[in-house]
């Protein structure tokens, strides 16, 4: 664990807040503070271009050296009620400069304004439109936190249509269920910076249900997905995270299912710290990406 990690970890901790639901966030306001404290600079050699897909926003980050037919597509993270494609700018820049591939991330629609469905049916149709145009063997689909929630779903999704899958996915500590208390919600309460009642926020704001057939829809809460024939996945999380024991119980269902599955442990790490490149864990969660994407569809270089 880095000195630089512990540095940001102590500044972002410090300014969390509990969810209150007689005092809510005005979620505009957040969205606006939240892209006015990213990096705007693209490291170098990488371009962004605006993309539209089905009356969808997203952008391209590419260099031209990389494939040219081969994909990550990202779904971005921040609660299903913030984030965008600007706050994983970072993250996406630095995936398209390590893995040797392209990347188009996607926008959808957030709470409270757009509840669920609205996001997973979101991603699905962006998914679907990218599928047309690349075909699923040539997509890793990836995202971190409520966008790892919003891959599985959309692989899910894609599965009982009969959509042709992604070649493989990697998810960063995805939120996978609203209705159990795991362990790691309260044992890492002090290791992490989540806040402490993540899940009544996405209950009230996002699912804005307490009902099981809500509750229990694997659109909304992949750990009541099937997953027997998925792609190859790749599960990132850290030991300390608050939702540690959403990808440990993910990955069991994926190995108990026959997929082809992987799991990478960190220690100490706050929650997806990934998006921070500079940190030397990040550099090292990078090189694992790019082994998992290079196994799964870079073999051929085509």
């Amino acid at each position: 664990m880095s000195i630089l990690h512990n540095v940001i970890f102590q500044v972002i901790k410090r300014g969390k807040k509990a969810y209150d639901p007689d005092n809510p966030p005005d979620y505009v306001k957040k969205r606006m503070q939240e892209e006015r404290t990213v990096p705007n600079k693209l490291p170098r050699g990488i371009q962004c271009k605006k993309i539209e897909l089905e009356n969808l926003k997203g952008e391209y980050l590419y260099t031209e050296s990389n494939q040219k037919k081969k994909h990550i597509v990202y779904i971005h993270g921040g609660g299903f009620v913030s984030g965008s494609t600007k706050t994983v700018r970072p993250l996406v820049s630095e995936l398209v400069k390590r893995t040797g591939c392209n990347v188009v991330s996607i926008e959808y629609r957030l709470a409270p304004e757009y509840p669920f469905p609205s996001a997973p049916e979101d991603c699905f149709k962006a998914y679907c439109t990218l599928e047309k145009k690349f075909g699923g063997s040539n997509i890793i689909l990836m995202g971190e936190s409520a966008g790892g929630n919003l891959v599985l779903t959309t692989v899910l999704q894609a599965k009982d249509k009969r959509v042709p899958l992604p070649a493989g996915i990697v998810v960063m500590a995805p939120t996978i269920q609203f209705d159990h208390v795991f362990p790691s919600y309260y044992d890492n309460l002090d290791t992490d910076c989540m806040i402490s009642n993540l899940q009544q926020e996405i209950r009230e704001v996002y699912l804005q249900s307490d009902e099981p057939s809500v509750l229990h829809n694997p659109y909304a809460a992949p750990y009541y997905g099937d997953y027997t024939g998925f792609p190859p996945t790749f599960v990132i999380v850290s030991d300390s995270e608050v939702l540690r024991d959403d990808s440990l119980f993910l990955y069991k269902k994926l190995v108990e299912a026959g997929v082809k599955s992987k799991l990478s442990l960190f220690h100490k790490m706050m929650h997806i710290f990934q998006v921070t490149p500079s940190l030397p864990e990040s550099r090292q969660a990078y090189r694992q990406i790019k082994d998992f994407i290079k196994d799964i569809i870079l073999q051929d270089k085509a």
